[in-house]
């Protein structure tokens, strides 16, 4: 199966509260960058025949570009897009990520790339001991439910068919509102999920990402 994981990426966050919280990060620039390093190491040991498509909104130093450009297979930096910047670096998290995925999925239709699967991950989390890649090898869209919670679905990682991509895209674009009004980005793309598809869904108990919440340290084990 060919396999594309993407990677959504802020090295250098800026300094500017969140809706829910004043500090954004606890991190440093450079702890980000080796946590997302970590990141792109777990993915290449775990998921066979993966490409890499790094999407990131940071004013990257020449050794974190070169580094991302040589451990990618695609790689787009949003930072010399201003009226993205400002989505990103809104108080709306949910209207980051979601701007970064539109971001991403417009890139792959532009570019015609070509895939079975598409994962995500957010950066500076990697896949676990849990992570089992025979679940993921079916045409499912493959999730783990917060709390068993199908209103509140984890998006720290994911899979869909590449059916569902248009559909997601469309989708996350007819809620930019949402987005705007700081809805949680777990609660929206349940919606997605709740909507009619063809393709099974698949809840794993154990999806398989572990992380480190950037505003708390909380250690995340899903």
């Amino acid at each position: 199966m060919n396999n594309l994981v993407l990677i959504t990426s802020i090295i250098k966050t800026p300094n500017t509260p969140l809706s829910y919280t004043d500090k954004r990060s606890i991190y440093s620039h450079e702890e980000r960058y080796e946590q997302t390093k970590k990141t792109i190491q777990s993915v290449r040991k775990k998921i066979p025949d993966a490409k890499i498509f790094i999407v990131e909104c940071s004013d990257l130093d020449e050794i974190q570009r070169e580094y991302f450009k040589n451990n990618s297979d695609y790689f787009l930096n949003l930072y010399d897009q201003p009226e993205k910047v400002k989505n990103i670096y809104s108080a709306s998290k949910s209207l980051g990520e979601g701007t970064m995925t539109i971001s991403a999925i417009e890139y792959i239709m532009q570019n015609n790339i070509e895939f079975d699967h598409f994962f995500k991950i957010t950066g500076r989390y990697w896949l676990s001991e849990h992570f089992n890649y025979i679940n993921f090898e079916n045409n499912n869209i493959v999730v783990h439910y917060i709390h068993n919670d199908k209103n509140n679905t984890c998006t720290s990682l994911y899979k869909l068919h590449k059916t569902n991509l248009t559909d997601f895209f469309n989708f996350l674009i007819g809620n930019m509102q949402l987005m705007f009004q700081c809805i949680g980005y777990e609660v929206l793309f349940a919606r997605f999920l709740n909507l009619p598809k063809q393709n099974e869904i698949m809840h794993l108990d154990k999806i398989g990402v572990n992380g480190l919440i950037s505003v708390s340290n909380d250690f995340v084990d899903n």
